[in-house]
């Protein structure tokens, strides 16, 4: 059968069970169509396209004619062979080939595909895992079978309304996603711009900004904006829990991770997380900006190496300590709340993607900036 098949070896003619029973990644020809189907591994089984192969002005190049089974084989090959009679007749089905590589390439489709070859940027599985979720219970139902050069705002805004409001931080997550995905598809040529899915200077006038929209009470945070002024005030605090805190929003760390800090793990202008105190149980680099770095002057001159930085009667401080503080200063909110400040400044203002906040690269920028 056509199982294992390369390119210059004898084909055959595929048939349905066949195509809907093989799971091998690599490419299998239909004999007499130009038709080949393409099997790629998928996080969950395996995807396979429909291509049609020609040569124009002495380049090869592959159309895609869709996916299976959404595309059966009997249409499949009809596309094919209509395909290969108009340009046998001298008809250009395209301009240029740059537009006639995957055209007709369905979001889901080549979503699927772009994670699948990227997903070695993702410290851990759970990231990857968020990204095929999140994409499949909101993205997928609203544009999954539109083709890339289909998909416009009223597409993404379709995908947002819904949970801006009641889930913002997750529908900001989801935009960026989509926003990535798209502009990995236009740098190829395969949809033109601009990306319907970008905040600043489109979305941004749609969508009333994150910030303006209450936050879930369980991780109730003080806006961005208000976070220096905060900041001051506890300058002025000399307690060790406002210390720590102060610390904690330099970072954009979880609460356990500050308590828990010893100066083993400061090297520099960088701070070592080990396993034990990350909720992906890998250890992480958090940049120190030069807030953070001159904070931390003051216990270093009477700390042994190796010692807690913020230490309570030999003790790590307690976790209620920065919570019972807050209370005090801001009612309502949350130590946890600093994060979503982080993370939303980082969405509006930073530029920086959702994955890349999360590894808090850009913290020193609104610490560096923000705070004195």
């Amino acid at each position: 059968m056509n199982e294992g098949i390369k390119e210059g070896t004898p084909v055959q003619k595929l048939t349905h069970q066949f195509v809907a029973n093989t799971t091998k990644p690599g490419r299998y020809f239909d004999a007499g169509s130009n038709l080949h189907l393409l099997v790629r591994s998928g996080p969950v089984g395996p995807n396979k396209y429909w291509i049609h192969r020609h040569t124009h002005k002495g380049k090869r190049l592959d159309r895609s004619l869709g996916v299976f089974p959404n595309v059966p084989l009997s249409e499949a090959r009809k596309l094919a062979i209509d395909l290969r009679a108009k340009i046998n007749n001298g008809v250009h089905v395209v301009d240029t080939p740059q537009t006639l590589l995957y055209q007709n390439q369905l979001f889901k489709d080549y979503s699927l595909e772009w994670i699948e070859i990227n997903k070695g940027l993702w410290s851990n599985t759970k990231h990857y895992r968020q990204w095929i979720s999140t994409l499949e219970s909101y993205v997928y139902p609203r544009i999954g079978s539109k083709t890339l050069g289909d998909i416009g705002t009223d597409d993404v805004i379709s995908i947002l309304k819904p949970i801006w409001s009641t889930k913002t931080e997750s529908a900001s997550r989801i935009r960026e996603r989509v926003e990535r995905i798209l502009s990995a598809a236009i740098a190829e040529g395969r949809r033109e711009g601009p990306n319907p899915a970008s905040w600043n200077g489109h979305l941004e006038f749609l969508l009333p900004s994150p910030s303006k929209i209450r936050v879930v009470k369980h991780y109730a945070s003080i806006p961005y904006a208000e976070v220096p002024e905060f900041y001051k005030k506890l300058t002025i605090n000399p307690a060790l829990s406002a210390l720590a805190l102060r610390f904690l929003i330099l970072t954009a760390a979880r609460t356990g991770e500050v308590l828990g800090c010893r100066w083993n793990e400061i090297e520099g202008n960088t701070w070592i997380v080990p396993p034990d105190r990350m909720k992906s149980r890998k250890a992480h680099r958090v940049p120190l900006s030069s807030a953070a770095v001159n904070l931390l002057q003051g216990p270093k001159k009477s700390a042994p190496t190796g010692d807690l930085v913020f230490p309570y009667k030999g003790r790590p401080l307690s976790n209620m300590a920065m919570l019972q503080l807050l209370k005090r200063a801001e009612p309502g909110k949350t130590v946890h709340g600093f994060r979503s400040s982080f993370r939303i400044w980082a969405a509006e203002k930073s530029g920086y993607s959702s994955d890349v906040a999360e590894l808090r690269i850009p913290v020193k920028l609104i610490s560096d900036s923000g705070f004195s």
